[in-house]
């Protein structure tokens, strides 16, 4: 006998689930028209940032003017077909548009890419994680270090709002020096 599959249903979440402004919505999972023409419009994109000669970026342009066209026709957004009926939701609850466009972003990689793409598009707030570098000193430091330091020259400090150290009895011509020597015209 061969083997018996369970019901879909029972692994594939109900659609993706999006909180915006405390109130949570659920985008329905896409059409496989829908979804067929997302992952082309993916594809196509792809070959047109990849595009090495002007008659490669002519084709991929051809390729994105025959696809097929969309239930809505072409005057609907890409937000509009992606979130569905989450849209209207949306822009009833008085969404803002920034949100409702980010949602959409989301909504298209989570069809193109799935739950895992699409969570860390919005959890990087759409951006790709090498866009986001470490964002506070300890992080910069511990980033600057993971090298090495090795072959890298350093950028001196600021130094406005410090004072230069009084200088010893011990310092002056013929010392051993620390830093940076003068000239001998004093600049």
């Amino acid at each position: 006998m061969g083997a018996k599959l369970a019901d879909l249903d029972e692994y594939w979440s109900p659609g993706l689930e999006l909180t915006v402004r405390g109130r949570k919505y659920v985008v329905p999972l896409a059409s496989a028209e829908l979804g067929l023409w997302c992952r082309r419009l993916a594809q196509i994109t792809g070959d047109v940032h990849t595009a090495s000669t002007d008659a490669d970026m002519q084709a991929a342009v051809e390729r994105i003017e025959a696809l097929p066209e969309l239930p809505g026709g072409p005057d609907v957004s890409l937000p509009e077909r992606v979130l569905g009926p989450v849209y209207q939701q949306m822009a009833g609850d008085g969404v803002e548009d920034p949100y409702i466009q980010f949602s959409g972003q989301a909504a298209y990689i989570w069809i193109i890419g799935g739950e895992d793409a699409a969570e860390r598009f919005w959890t990087s707030g759409g951006r790709p994680p090498e866009a986001s570098g470490p964002t506070n000193r300890k992080e910069r430091r511990a980033a600057g270090s993971s090298t090495g330091g090795a072959g890298k020259t350093r950028t001196p400090a600021s130094t406005s709002g410090t004072r230069s150290p009084k200088k010893s009895a011990a310092s002056g011509p013929g010392k051993a020096s620390r830093g940076r020597r003068s000239s001998p015209t004093g600049g």
